[in-house]
C-alpha cells in the first residue's frame, strides 16, 4: 500500500475486513522475494527472531548462488555418534580449604618482641611463632597471683572458724561469712587462671606462672594448627592491637574447587559425587576429590550455581587462585552427538550452528551443548544423526546471516 507505507494485506485501512474475527479466514503468509523463504524464517532479513528460538528450532539462510558455499569454503558433515561415559565438566578455581585457614591476631595489645616464623615456613601445632610485650598480659599475670595468694588466706581463716565453731568457740554467723569468702576467693582465682588460658597460655605455661612466681610481660603467641604460613604482618618492634592479623597459616594438603556449574547440568551434580580436576599448568596431573556443596540459588549475572569440591594436594602442587576444569564421571556409558568445536558460532549471547538443507540454503539452528571432548563438543539438543551439519566455514555463513544488520536485508527500504 503506497498511501500508508505497508503491505497491501496488512493493511487496516485499505481493508477493514482484514479486522474480523472469523476464525475461518485463510492467514496471510508473508513470502520474501530475494530469499525465497517464509518471510518469518528468513534469517537474513529477520535475525532478531533467533531470541525466540528454541532447541532444534531455526532461520534460513540463502546463498546468492548454489557454487558459493563451495568457493566460501563451506564444508559439511553428519555428526559423530560416539558411545562414552557420562561426562560433565565445568570450569574451577583452587582456594585455600576455609575450615583449615586461621588468621592469627593477638588477644591484647603490646609491642612485637619477636618473630619466629616467616612466609613459607611450615609449623606445628603450637609451635611459637612470635612474641609481643604487653602490660596487659603483666597485670593478668599479676592478679593470677594475687588471687591464688588471697585464696590461700582464705582457705587458712575458713579452716580455723570451722574448728571454733566445731568446739563451739565461735558463731555459726562467723563460720558462714569465713566460708563464703572462701569461695569467692577461690573463684576469683578460678576466674584470673582462665583469663591466661584464654589469652593463650597453655596449662603447662600456667603451672610454671605459678613455679616461678613470674609477672613477665612476654606473651608467645602460637600456631593453631600444623600448616603453611602464607601471609606475614608482623614486624619486630610495631605496636600491634588486639585484632590485627599477623600472620595467615593454611593448612594445603587439602584445597578446594570452586565450581561454576551451568543451569542445564544442574540434574548431573549432587553432593558426595566424586569429581577430577585438571589444569593447563600441570599436564598429566589429574586430581580426584568429593563434591561437598552446591549454593541454593542461581548467580544472577551468569546463571551459573555455585558449588565446591575438596581434593588432596600431593607435594603442594595446587596453588590459590589457579584454574582449571572439573569431570563429573559416571558409570554409564551413553551415546552422544558430536560436533566440531569450530561448528558452534555465538549470537546475543547463544550457541547456533548451521544446518544444510540444500546447496544454497541452509539453517542457523539453536542448539543446546554438553561436554567439549578435545576438538569435539557434544550437542545435547537441537539436531539429529542423520542431519548435515556445517563443519568448516561457519563463520561465512554467520556474516551473510547478519549482513541485514549492515542494510542489505530485504526489508530494508
Amino acid at each position: 500500500c503506497n498511501e500508508h507505507g505497508v503491505y497491501e494485506d496488512e493493511c487496516l485501512i485499505c481493508r477493514p475486513e482484514l479486522t474480523s474475527n472469523n476464525s475461518e479466514a485463510p492467514s496471510v503468509v508473508l513470502y520474501c522475494e530475494e530469499h525465497r523463504v517464509p518471510e518469518q524464517e528468513c534469517g537474513i532479513c529477520r535475525p532478531e527472531l533467533t531470541a525466540s528460538l528454541i532447541p532444534g528450532k531455526g532461520l534460513k539462510v540463502r546463498l546468492e548462488s548454489t557454487e558459493s558455499a563451495v568457493k566460501a569454503g563451506v564444508v559439511t558433515a553428519f555428526p559423530d555418534e560416539d558411545k562414552h561415559h557420562a561426562t560433565h565438566s565445568v570450569l574451577c578455581q583452587v582456594t585455600y580449604n576455609m575450615n583449615y585457614l586461621a588468621r592469627i591476631t593477638p588477644l591484647t595489645s603490646g609491642v612485637i618482641r619477636r618473630v619466629l616464623v616467616d612466609v613459607g615456613a611450615y609449623v606445628s601445632k603450637d609451635d611459637v611463632l612470635v612474641e609481643i610485650v604487653s602490660s596487659e598480659i603483666a597485670n593478668a599475670k599479676v592478679d593470677y597471683l594475687t588471687a591464688m595468694s588471697n585464696e590461700t588466706l582464705k582457705k587458712l581463716a575458713y579452716k580455723r572458724e570451722k574448728g571454733l565453731f566445731e568446739k563451739r568457740i565461735s558463731s555459726q554467723r562467723e563460720y558462714q561469712q569465713a566460708l563464703a569468702e572462701y569461695q569467692a576467693a577461690a573463684n576469683t582465682t578460678n576466674t584470673r587462671r582462665q583469663q591466661l588460658l584464654n589469652y593463650g597460655f597453655t596449662e603447662a605455661e600456667v603451672k610454671k606462672i605459678v613455679e616461678t612466681r613470674s609477672s613477665s610481660s612476654v606473651f608467645p603467641i602460637r600456631a593453631p594448627f600444623a600448616g603453611t604460613i602464607i601471609e606475614r604482618n608482623a614486624v619486630l618492634g610495631e605496636a600491634v592491637e588486639r585484632g590485627d592479623t599477623l600472620f595467615s597459616l593454611a593448612d594445603l594438603s587439602t584445597m578446594w574447587l570452586e565450581l561454576s556449574i551451568p543451569e542445564y547440568m544442574l540434574p548431573f551434580f549432587k553432593v558426595g559425587n566424586r569429581v577430577e580436576a585438571s589444569f593447563n599448568s600441570l599436564p598429566g596431573k589429574k586430581l580426584q576429590g568429593d563434591l561437598i556443596w552446591l549454593a541454593s540459588r542461581i548467580e544472577e549475572e551468569n546463571r551459573m550455581l555455585k558449588g565446591r569440591a575438596i581434593v588432596k594436594n600431593p607435594d603442594f602442587l595446587l596453588k590459590h587462585g589457579m584454574f582449571g576444569k572439573s569431570s563429573l564421571l559416571s558409570e554409564q556409558s551413553i551415546k552422544g552427538l558430536y560436533v566440531p568445536v569450530e561448528s558452534i558460532q555465538r549470537f546475543d549471547k547463544k550457541s547456533f550452528l548451521f544446518v544444510k538443507l540444500s546447496d544454497d540454503l541452509y539453517e542457523i539452528r539453536k542448539v543446546v551443548l554438553g561436554s567439549r571432548h578435545d576438538d569435539k563438543i557434544e550437542i545435547i539438543e537441537g539436531v539429529s544423526l542423520h542431519e548435515n551439519i556445517v563443519v568448516a566455514g561457519s563463520f561465512t555463513l554467520k556474516s551473510e546471516f547478519l549482513k541485514s544488520r549492515l542494510g542489505e536485508g530485504c526489508v530494508d527500504e
